[in-house]
């Protein structure tokens, strides 16, 4: 599941991090102040678990329609040995997750998730570290099953493990740490309902464009119709009567893929794209010196 949480609510939201060691004075100081570690080398910058248990994922990849915000979950999930729908996921939140480079090909599984899991199997060592320890157990002698870890009839969960503490632990992708035997998924490699499937056949997920901040105006540039053209004058009154008209930018826009070009704006994007094309009206010379001087680029469709 995506959640969308602000630096204070995720402080808040129960004890943060984990493990069995005091917290380190500087990064204890930090957190206090209300900062979150970013660095791809700390176990906190990619993972939190508050005192129910509930783990919170951050990753600096995002979904852009490739069942990432799934399939993360589930590498941590299983590396924790946690419950998937106990995993809540923050994407691209630059304030909040670590920087993995850009979301593109099939690295958000091969680079990201394998950080992510190096984080998650990192956390966990620490998580049983401690476990033995408060449960007066040998580490072979544990077993953990939805979050909560065992030995005979003895047991703690990771949220009384917690205990408001960070990891304050160092990570190396170089060398990551032991993980999960991958003979042991329950959930990677299994089929697992994508998060952001039901939202998208309702009509639910909100998409880049349908953003929308106060005062906001929607632009559309006003391509000349010739290669080398430049704008001699614009006739404002023909676009005024648009729907939800704001202003007219005069100003032409020079650069190397785009020569010369102007602009209008409008408080509704339909507006433009359905009748400010055909409605403006632009002058500019009659010819561009070039023989394709009347050649228009093709539409796009």
């Amino acid at each position: 599941m995506t959640i969308h949480a602000s630096r204070r609510d995720v402080l808040k939201g129960g004890g943060a991090l984990v493990v069995s060691f005091s917290l380190a004075g500087a990064l204890g100081e930090t957190l206090a102040q209300g900062a979150k570690p970013l660095a791809l080398t700390e176990v906190d910058s990619f993972l939190a678990i508050d005192a129910g248990g509930v783990v919170t994922l951050y990753s600096g990849k995002v979904d852009l329609g490739t069942g990432v915000a799934t399939a993360l979950p589930q590498m941590v999930a299983d590396e924790l040995d946690v419950p998937l729908g106990r995993v809540k996921l923050v994407q691209g939140d630059t304030a909040l997750t670590p920087d993995q480079g850009p979301t593109w090909g099939s690295l958000s599984i091969q680079i990201g998730g394998m950080q992510l899991r190096n984080a998650a199997a990192t956390a966990k060592a620490a998580l049983l570290d401690e476990a033995a320890k408060r449960l007066g157990a040998k580490q072979d002698e544990l077993k953990v099953v939805d979050g909560v870890v065992s030995a005979g009839n003895k047991r703690v969960s990771y949220g009384e493990l917690v205990a408001g503490k960070s990891f304050a632990l160092k990570l190396d992708h170089t060398k990551p740490a032991a993980g999960k035997n991958p003979k042991d998924y329950k959930l990677v490699g299994k089929p697992v309902p994508r998060v952001d499937i039901p939202d998208k056949v309702t009509g639910r997920f909100t998409y880049m464009q349908d953003f929308r901040v106060p005062g906001m105006l929607h632009g559309r540039v006003v391509r000349p119709p010739a290669i080398g053209a430049t704008l001699e004058s614009v006739d404002e009154g023909s676009i005024k009567t648009l729907s939800g008209w704001s202003r007219w930018c005069g100003r032409a826009i020079s650069s190397a893929s785009l020569p010369r070009a102007s602009g209008v704006r409008s408080r509704r994007r339909r507006s433009l794209k359905r009748r400010g094309r055909n409605r403006r009206r632009c002058r500019t010379p009659p010819s561009c010196g070039m023989k394709c001087a009347r050649a228009r680029s093709p539409r796009r469709r």
